[in-house]
Parts: structure tokens; C-alpha cells; sequence
């Protein structure tokens, strides 16, 4: 080796290596899968230990207040349970502050759902997370929902798995494509950990991208990976364990199919109200207040510890109380009034910016609706709704279905929180009429996309199959063309060119047919040399050689054309009449055509 010459260390020359060994297209998925799933486990231990810690040192040190565990007695949780402390009101809005300290100082991308962050950075950004994100994530989410805050576990474990797998893509200079697929992996893997629930798990994070019923299908073996990986890790620390004990579970078929049909309709009622009530609080109040960015979470946390201080049921993901409405110990009337008192704490302590997700709050809010119906129902038509109990694993799943466009993750995450399958028909009726009441223009993620083709991620790769199925002819914009006579004096062209909104000029002869083009650019350098100008003829400074476009020419063709010599805009001709100029089309008229097209 020579002197000049540098040896690597050893880590870098196995990354290198790694890199430029060309594996086998699943089994580098498989090891790179791997490697996100066990780090996003290990992250997902960290954050919910973390979660406890603050948890137990604020709420619980200072109030009392716990959450019933399974086997509560009844008469703890009948009716409301509070303890009417003030620090429940004290405690959230320091957590807020706290939390909007850092986020707005550190990394302002951790601030409100990590589930929307996540389908942002896949969409527009490549799948580039800023490596810092996961552990700015991992803090201010624990100071938010453990200080009281009204939020799920899902949307910080999963911008957290997302960013080591943006973190390990960008070290091993992955392409944009395979950034995005770890990232999935990563968000995927995250999650399945976190709720027990790796198969749900593996599908949420490929269909939660859209609105539509699509996949990103190519990340769909990474992500069952990566999942059964992290769940591994986190099952290892804490044990195999389910989240919900529903106890024996069932439904009566076909007898209990219709009150199974009207809940449905009252997930889709509900989750639009949810949706609107939770971007409304956001977009309508707490963006438009003219406080400083920074103290908003802290105004968000007072607001929601006014609704703990009567409903401390509503802080956290409230699993315990869903717990107990699986018991049967809690009144119907009261889990109407939870899922309407979590709709508001969450869209305060969200919309203003606290770090969190919309996951468990959909979980708890379906459950309780599911509870308050079933009981209700049960009261009133004992023959019609015989299992009460069932509406409320029904709820968590078919409820979250249609808010987040998951029809089947929410069934399958369900099933598995809950280890029982025995609801999978009403789940699927209920996720159905859910979905169908919402509509496609409703999603509680507003980064989702319609489809894989709405996606700026894969516009490329569709884009360039459709538009060669699409005719230069289709997407010409009527327009006059200013075309200039070759013999025209430069001192007249330049008024003509600076007095016209063209860019490009076609150059005709006497006969009209097209000899040259040319530009503002052009011209740009001698337009103010005086003596030159009174020489120079239009025919001096156009470009003789035209690129020329046909009008049964495909737009990719066109789009080619221009890439290559570097326009954006050309000439259109006939086949027939090379030489006489039809219209002129550039980039944007072809991408103006195309998304038009796309969105029919």
C-alpha cells in the first residue's frame, strides 16, 4: 500500500463492502430488515420505559391517580373515578411547555403526530428523517402523554422505527426507493412492537400511505420482518403478552349482523366528527393564535388538564378503562361521554403542537363507542345485541379502520391486541360501512395520498409508463405562437422579444417555414451593444438546428427531447411538415395534462 494512500476503519470498509457485494434482492432485504426491526424493539423498550418513568414520577407521585388494571373491582370504576386534584390541570401544562421547548428549538418536526411525520417523509422527502429525530421523538413524546397529555404510543414508536431506518439507508447510500422501503420497515417494526401486534403491524405501515385501498406492496415483506424482529426484542424484555383480555368473546350470525351494520354507521357519524373536531382544533384555532409558537403545547396541556381534572380517564392511551368497558364495568352513558371527552383532550393536546399519536386515541374512542352502544343495545333489544361486550373489540378496530383509511390493519391489529379471532366478520362489516360512511376525501392523516399514482414518491416511475401512452397533440394549450422573421433587425427584436410573455421564438423565412430558434437568453449579451446591433439579423443569433417535437410524438418523448438539450419548451410540427411551426409546448403544459388525467 502506498504512502498517499488511506486505510479505512474497519466499520466503514464493511459498510463499503456491504454496498458493492451484490446480494440476492431477499436476502439483503432480509438483513437489512433485521437490523431495523431490532433497533426499532430496543427503541420501542426505551420509549415506553421512559413513558412509565415519567408517568409514575408526575401523575401518579403527585396525584395518585392509576389507571384500573384487569380484575378491577366494579365498584372502582362504575361511574367517574377522579380524584379532582389540581395538579391535574398543573402538570399537563409543564409538560406541554416542556415538551414545546424542545421540539420547537431542536427538531419542529417531532411536534404533532409521528404516524403523519412518517407518510410526509415518504411521500416528499425521499424517506430522509434527520438522524436526531428518534431521539428528540423518544423525549418529547414521553413528556407529553406521561405528563398527562392525550395521545397514542403509536405515532412516536413509529417515527422513531422510521428514522433508523432513514439513518441506516442514508449510511449504506441507499437509493431514494430503498430509503423509503427501510423506513416503512422501520415504522412497521416500531408499532408491532409496541402494541404486540407484528402482523397488523406489517400492513399498517405500507397502507397507511394512502386513501385508497393500495399497498406499497414492495415494502411489505421488509415490513413483516422488521415487525416479527422488534416484537421479538420487546417480548423478550417484558414477556408474550396481549395489550386486551376480552374473555370469550362472540356474536350471534346472522342474528346480530344488523345492530353490527348500525354501529358501523355510527363509527363513520363519529370518526367524522372526530377527524373535524381534531384538524379543526388545529388549523382553526391553535394556528391562528398569535402566541408564540413555542408556549402552544403548554396551552393545549392546560386545556386538555381541565377536562383531566373532572375525566382523568381520557390521559394516556386509557387502556386500563378499555379494559374494564371489555369487563363490563363501566355504565354505557359514561363511555359515551369518554369518547366524547378524548376527542377533545387529543385534539388539544395535538393540534397544539404536543408530540404524540392518533392511533391509541382511535383505539380508545372506538372502544368506548363500541361499549356504549353494545351495553345500550343489549338494555334495550337483549334478543338483537347478545353480546354487549363484543361491540367494544369490534370498536377499536372497525373505528379506526375508517378514520385512518386501514380497513386491514385495523381488523388484523385488533384481533391480535385482543389474541382472538372469533370477531373477524363483524370487524370486516363494521371496517366496510366505516370506510364507505368517511369516504375517500375524510382521513384523520392529511399526508395521505389518493394512490400510489397521486405519490411525488413513485410520480416518476408511473409517470413516465402513462405518458407514453399519452400524444403531444392532447396536451397542446391553444396559444399564439410569436414567431420572428429571420431578416428582422436585432433592434427590433429585442423589442419584440422583451415586450412578449414568450420565452422561446421560433425563426421563419419568407415562406414560413421554421429555420432556427431562439431565446431572451440569446440575445442577452449584446442587446445593449449599440454598434453590433445595427449589424446583427434575427437569422445571426438563432440556433439553425432545431429540436423539434411531432404531433403524434408520445410526452415522454417530448420530455426526453428537452432533457436532453436542456429547454423547457419546444416547437410542435406535423409529420408530414417538418418545417412549418403548429403550437408550442413546454414542461408545464405536459404536467399540467398529465395530473389532470391522474386525477379523473
Amino acid at each position: 500500500m502506498s504512502s498517499g494512500t488511506k486505510k479505512l476503519p474497519s466499520w466503514k470498509s464493511a459498510l463499503d463492502s456491504f454496498r458493492k457485494r451484490r446480494w440476492s434482492f431477499h436476502f439483503r432485504w432480509f438483513v437489512l430488515s433485521i437490523a431495523v426491526g431490532i433497533v426499532s424493539g430496543i427503541g420501542a423498550i426505551v420509549f415506553d420505559e421512559l413513558l412509565h418513568l415519567i408517568l409514575k414520577y408526575t401523575i401518579t407521585f403527585f396525584t395518585g391517580y392509576t389507571e384500573p388494571h384487569r380484575w378491577a373491582a366494579a365498584a372502582q370504576v362504575l361511574g367517574f373515578v377522579s380524584p379532582y386534584h389540581y395538579l391535574m390541570i398543573v402538570i399537563p401544562t409543564l409538560g406541554g411547555l416542556v415538551s414545546g421547548l424542545i421540539v420547537n428549538y431542536l427538531a419542529p418536526e417531532t411536534a404533532g403526530d409521528g404516524t403523519e411525520a412518517m407518510i410526509d417523509a415518504f411521500h416528499k422527502k425521499g424517506g430522509f428523517i434527520r438522524p436526531r429525530t428518534p431521539y428528540i421523538k423518544i423525549l418529547t413524546s414521553a413528556i407529553t402523554i406521561g405528563t398527562g397529555g392525550s395521545a397514542g404510543k403509536e405515532g412516536p414508536i413509529s417515527q422513531i422505527g422510521a428514522g433508523f431506518g432513514s439513518f441506516l439507508a442514508t449510511t449504506l447510500k441507499l437509493k431514494p426507493r430503498e430509503r423509503r422501503i427501510l423506513v416503512l420497515a422501520g415504522a412497521a417494526a416500531g408499532v408491532g412492537a409496541i402494541f404486540r401486534a407484528p402482523l397488523g403491524a406489517a400492513l399498517f405501515a405500507p397502507e397507511v400511505l394512502y386513501r385508497d385501498t393500495e399497498f406499497e406492496f414492495e415494502a411489505i415483506l421488509p415490513c413483516v420482518v422488521s415487525s416479527i424482529i422488534a416484537y421479538a426484542v420487546f417480548s423478550e424484555f417484558y414477556g408474550r403478552a396481549v395489550i386486551f383480555f376480552p374473555g370469550a368473546v362472540d356474536f350471534a350470525l346472522p342474528k346480530e349482523l344488523l345492530p353490527y351494520a348500525i354501529f358501523g354507521i355510527l363509527c363513520g357519524v363519529v370518526g367524522y366528527v372526530w377527524i373535524k373536531v381534531f384538524h379543526g382544533m388545529q388549523h382553526y384555532f391553535f394556528d391562528r393564535l398569535t402566541i408564540p409558537r413555542v408556549l402552544k403545547p403548554s396551552l393545549g396541556g392546560l386545556m386538555c388538564g381541565l377536562i383531566l381534572f373532572f375525566y382523568p380517564h381520557v390521559m394516556d392511551g386509557g387502556y386500563g378503562w378499555v379494559q374494564m368497558a371489555l369487563e363490563g364495568k363501566m355504565l354505557w352513558y359514561v363511555m359515551f361521554i369518554m369518547a366524547a371527552m378524548k376527542i377533545v383532550a387529543t385534539s388539544c393536546t395535538l393540534g397544539s403542537g404536543g408530540s404524540g399519536g392518533v392511533f391509541g386515541p382511535s383505539i380508545f374512542i372506538g372502544a368506548m363507542l363500541g361499549g356504549g352502544f353494545g351495553y345500550l343495545g343489549h338494555l334495550l333489544f337483549p334478543g338483537w345485541v347478545v353480546y354487549p361486550y363484543a361491540f367494544v373489540l369490534v370498536g377499536m378496530g372497525g373505528f379506526f379502520a375508517g378514520v385512518a383509511k386501514c380497513p386491514l390493519a385495523g381488523i388484523i391489529m385488533a384481533c391480535e391486541m385482543s389474541a382472538s379471532y372469533t370477531l373477524l366478520v363483524p370487524l370486516m362489516l363494521v371496517s366496510a360501512i366505516a370506510l364507505i360512511i368517511l369516504g375517500r376525501n375524510v382521513s384523520l392523516y392529511e399526508k395521505q395520498v389518493f394512490t400510489r399514482l397521486a405519490s411525488p414518491a413513485h410520480m416518476f416511475e408511473f409517470a413516465r409508463g402513462v405518458l407514453e401512452e399519452m400524444r403531444v397533440h392532447e396536451a397542446i394549450v391553444p396559444r399564439r405562437v410569436t414567431t420572428i422573421p429571420e431578416d428582422m433587425r436585432f433592434s427590433e427584436l429585442v423589442v419584440t422579444v422583451t415586450h412578449s410573455s414568450d420565452i422561446y421564438f421560433p425563426v421563419v423565412n419568407t415562406g414560413g417555414k421554421m429555420t432556427g430558434i431562439l431565446s431572451i437568453n440569446d440575445i442577452r449579451e449584446i442587446m445593449f451593444e449599440e454598434t453590433v446591433a445595427q449589424l446583427i439579423l434575427a437569422k445571426d443569433v438563432a440556433t439553425p438546428n432545431v429540436v423539434r417535437v411531432f404531433w403524434n410524438d408520445s410526452l415522454q418523448e417530448a420530455l426526453d427531447k428537452m432533457a436532453v438539450i436542456q429547454v423547457d419548451e419546444l416547437p410542435v410540427v406535423r409529420e408530414d411538415k417538418p418545417d412549418e411551426i403548429v403550437s408550442m409546448i413546454s414542461k408545464r403544459d405536459i404536467i399540467s395534462f398529465y395530473h389532470g388525467k391522474s386525477m379523473m
